[in-house]
């Protein structure tokens, strides 16, 4: 392989020209994460009725407890006072945190090898992990909300508009970051803080192939859940192991021995 613009020979994982910097064609072709999600698509073609159960207990335990918060602090908690705001925060930081890991449990199984299965007594044998994944997930609740008050600032603050757009851009990017997390944390047996960090100063490179693959695969779950839940247990194991096949591939292309 060549480089486009100076013509310098490049290795089989390089991601950018030693010699004039220009992006290898890699990124787009080798590392693109919606061919990536197309092949984990097609072999999960005929394995979805496996993972019905399996499936069936990450929304039942966990995608339907986080709707029904949703809906109780939204429609039932008002906060007036700072008080009652930070308080209120931290309840939903910490419930969210105590729920999600139902949703993430799925990773610690499926992340170990390159198979399709993902039978639910598997799942039950993984719930020695949920302390684990409730970090995780604390971790990113308290990353939220650290943004939203430096975006939104506390009741009777105002704040500039323009922050609200950096919450977005924030949210966003942390999304990326935190993506192949799980998957990381699994395969190389570190904390979640230690994932995410290697996430943030690893997979730069291909962090717009992460977020596009996380965009996408959002879109399709909340669509699923808006369709009256039954298409999560098509849309949910498609994640799961999308977001897996697609670290694995850029574990391969030893992006992790980068920047070290």
């Amino acid at each position: 392989m060549r480089c486009k613009k100076c013509n310098a020979r490049l290795a089989e994982h390089d991601l950018w020209c030693v010699f004039c910097g220009m992006v290898s064609p890699v990124i787009h072709t080798e590392l693109s994460s919606m061919s990536s999600m197309k092949r984990s698509r097609k072999a999960l073609k005929a394995k979805y009725s496996e993972m019905v159960p399996a499936t069936g207990f990450s929304i039942i335990m966990g995608v339907i407890p986080i709707a029904v918060l949703i809906w109780v602090f939204h429609n039932y908690i008002h906060t007036d006072g700072t008080s009652q705001f930070l308080l209120t925060l931290m309840a939903k930081a910490l419930l969210f945190s105590l729920v999600a890991p139902f949703m993430l449990l799925p990773f610690s199984r499926i992340s170990a090898s390159d198979s399709y299965e993902l039978k639910l007594s598997a799942i039950l044998a993984q719930l020695k992990h949920y302390p684990r994944y409730f970090v995780f997930s604390l971790i990113n609740a308290i990353f939220f909300v650290l943004i939203y008050l430096i975006c939104f600032g506390f009741p009777g603050f105002a704040s500039d508009p323009i922050l609200r757009l950096v919450w977005i851009v924030l949210l966003n990017y942390w999304a990326a970051i935190v993506a192949p997390a799980p998957v990381i944390m699994e395969r190389m047996e570190i904390n979640p803080l230690k994932a995410i960090a290697l996430s943030y100063r690893h997979l730069h490179d291909v962090r717009w192939n992460t977020y596009l693959l996380v965009l996408v695969l959002g879109i399709l779950n909340i669509l699923a859940f808006s369709l009256a839940i039954f298409p999560l247990l098509f849309t949910l194991p498609l994640s799961w192991f999308a977001i897996r096949d697609y670290t694995i591939r850029l574990e391969q292309y030893e992006l992790f021995d980068y920047r070290m």
